[in-house]
This record gives C-alpha cells, structure tokens and sequence, in this order.
C-alpha cells in the first residue's frame, strides 16, 4: 500500500506538533464548543514542503474549573523518547510535561491527566496515526513493521530537572507533571553482527524526504544507545527544537562493545588524542635533534665564551678569559666534564626551576660567573637575580664572593681564587 505524500505530511504533522501544551481552566472557544467539552486547537502545516516544524503546537483546553488557573508547560514542553533494542525493536515514549506549583495545580492535572489516559479527551495522536507512519517507513525500507502495546502510561509528578529548578523560586514547592504515551515499533533498526543501523524508518518511500522533518519549539528528540553498544562514529544523539531534519540526518550506526559515547564527548576523547600525539612527536623531534647535536664536532667543545647563549646557538664568546681559566677549560677537570656534558644536553629551559637555570649556567661556564651575566643571561631583574643567589647561598647552593663592586658567583665545589 503506497501512501501519498499528503497523508504523510497529515501524520508528520500531528507527530511533530502534537504537543499538549498548556491546561486551561477555563472554558474553551476556539471552535465554539460547550463549556464542558474538550476541544484541540491544531496548528498543522498544510504545505507539501514538510515544513511542519515551524508550526506550533496543539494547545489543548480544558474547563475543570473555573477560577482561570492554568499549568504552565515545563522543559522541554514534549520529549520525544526512542529506546532501540538490541533486535531492532524500537520503544519510543512520548512525554507532555507541566509544572505543578502547589495543590490546586496537582487537582487540575490529575483530573487533565485522567480524561488524557480514559481517552475522554482527545490530544491529536493515538496507535492509528503511528500505525500510518509504520506503514511509510515499511515501504520505504521494505521491511514489516507494526506498532505494539501501543496506549497512555500512568500520569505521574517527579521532582523537576535543572532547567525547570533555574526558573522556579522554591523548588521544594514544585513538581513537573508527566503524560506519556509509548509504544513498541517492531524492526525499525535492522541489526548485522555486532552493528545496529538506525535511521533509515524516517524516510519517505521513493523519495529524498523524511517524514519526520522537524521538532517544533519546546519539543526535544532523544535516541538512547542500545545496551552492551555505544556509537560507532561521533553522533548527537539529543536536539533541541526547533530544529529542522534532512533525509540521512537521524542515521545513526552503534556497535557493539563501544563505549556509548556522544559527540561532545567525541571532541575532548579527540583533544585528548591529539595532546598525547604531539607530545610524542615532540619528545622523537628532541630526540632526533640531540643525535644529530651530538654528531656535531662544534656542539661538543668546550665552551670559551661564559654565556648560556653561546653554548645553545653555537655562537663566538663574548666575554675573554684569563690564562687560568682557559687552561682549567682545557684540563680534564671536573667542571670542564660537565660543561661537556650540558653543551651536549639540549634542554628547554622553560621546563627548569630558576634554581636549575643557575646551575645550568655556572655548570657553561666552568663553574664560575659574575652576577651581572647572570642577570644578563636570564633577563630576570637585578632585585629577583639577588635574592634568587641569596637564597641559594644560604641554602648551600652557591658560594658569593664579592669583588670590588661585584659578585662572583660560583658552584661549591669550585675554588674561586683560582680567578684572577
């Protein structure tokens, strides 16, 4: 049986824009009707283009009472609910929500709620219109489909969500009013292997078309992942209306044994890769560079300049030496060692304590420096370089010797009157 794209597009609309909107207690004129009789003012797009979307949704009145009482929808206004097993079965739950402020408001939507579910009180949707539905979506996957233990749940009051809780003054005070309506579609996934391929029901037969092409303002569309499965590529599995689709939108692949993960969580799994892959690329690209460094005869001689600029660029000294201290360059002593071993050690001083940057720097310069070249070599204050030395000295790092208007600073184990 082919079904035309208007009965579609008839069926789309009371789906999408079926939502129960806001109980009124007072009587109902939009179509004239008798104070006690229930009416559904539908607002369904009658254009061929399927743009119900932007349509409102129903709002359907009620004279319970008669004080002029009225429950306010809470967030979102409807939620659209699709539970998919792990044989393809699909259990999707509608759910109408209303804020419940106090005991009047709990009177009128359980006596609402009772005309909903005793079928007193007609909301736009029943098994027939998804029955329709299921009938497009099997010619267009050429699958059977049928709608099972269709029918209204229980109305029940649960403690309001964080976006009702931001609105609401006394929150103790507050309930949010629940109307379901569920039902069990059968084959509306198809399942191979370990995979479950979700999405293919909503499109309209012989066409690039869904007929489920939108969710209006107020009304939220939510898949759950079948259990023991999580998503195969990154996927939103929640929207927010209003919110348009496109045929192939709602395709979703979940696989078996992945980690049900959203799109959200996608990207910071994906920042997170990506962190670790450029600190391995950066730690192979020091390492390549420090074998090529140590392969280079220039990197491995001693330096004669005394700054820590010359031994990383490779560049002329700037400072002369006395006859002394290029003879102890040239020993095999113990400073001459571990100016050999830090030329060869390339080292990005970002990652050195302020501690570790002087003793890198007296370890260059034979263990020995003035403290204007350390001053000069850091580019760290004068006030900061003397109390950075004070404090080592005290703590035994250091040995200061002062020399007329300067300071020698030299490691401990260095004797600085071996400087002229």
């Amino acid at each position: 049986m082919r079904i035309s794209s208007a009965v579609t597009l008839a069926l789309t609309a009371l789906l999408v824009a079926s939502t129960l909107g806001t109980v009124v207690a007072t009587p109902a004129t939009a179509f004239e009707s008798e104070p006690d009789s229930p009416t559904v003012d539908r607002h369904l797009s009658e254009s061929p283009s399927f743009q119900s979307t932007s349509q409102e949704g129903q709002h359907l009145t009620s004279s319970a009472t008669a004080n002029g009482t009225a429950l306010e929808p809470a967030e979102p206004k409807q939620e659209i609910r699709i539970e998919v097993a792990e044989d393809g079965d699909a259990h999707w739950t509608i759910e109408s929500h209303f804020l419940v402020t106090d005991d009047e408001d709990e009177a009128l939507f359980e006596e609402f709620a009772e005309a909903v579910v005793s079928g007193d009180r007609d909301v736009g949707y029943d098994v027939q219109t998804f029955e329709a539905s299921a009938a497009v979506a099997s010619e267009a996957t050429d699958r059977e489909m049928t709608i099972q233990n269709a029918g209204w749940d229980d109305p029940r009051l649960d403690a309001p969500d964080d976006e009702d809780a931001d609105e609401i003054d006394d929150e103790d005070q507050v309930q949010v009013g629940v109307i379901s309506y569920s039902f069990t579609w059968t084959n509306f996934a198809t399942d191979d292997d370990d995979r479950i391929y979700f999405g293919d029901a909503f499109e309209t037969p012989g066409e690039d078309e869904t007929w489920f092409p939108g969710l209006a303002d107020g009304q939220r569309l939510v898949v759950e992942t079948p259990p023991g499965y999580g998503l195969e590529t990154p996927t939103t599995l929640t929207w927010d209306g209003p919110h348009q689709f496109e045929a192939g939108d709602l395709e979703i692949v979940f696989l078996r044994g992945a980690s049900p993960t959203s799109v959200g969580s996608w990207w910071i799994l994906a920042g997170v890769v990506g962190l670790i892959l450029g600190a391995g690329g950066y730690v192979l690209y020091r390492y390549l560079r420090r074998a090529y460094d140590g392969e280079s005869p220039l990197e491995r001689l001693p330096t004669s300049g005394g700054s820590e600029r010359a031994v990383d660029d490779g560049a002329e000294p700037t400072t002369p030496r006395s006859k002394d201290e290029v003879e102890s360059a040239q020993s095999p002593a113990t400073g001459t060692q571990i100016e050999f071993d830090e030329a060869a050690d390339d080292v990005d001083l970002e990652l050195l304590s302020d501690e570790e940057r002087v003793h890198r720097l007296l370890r260059q310069n034979g263990g020995r420096m003035k403290q204007a070249n350390i001053v000069k070599e850091t580019g760290w204050s004068n006030a900061k370089v003397s109390q950075l030395l004070s404090q080592m000295d005290d703590d035994d790092e250091i040995e200061k010797l002062r020399i007329g208007r300067e300071n020698l600073i030299t490691l401990p184990e260095v004797d600085p009157t071996e400087i002229d």
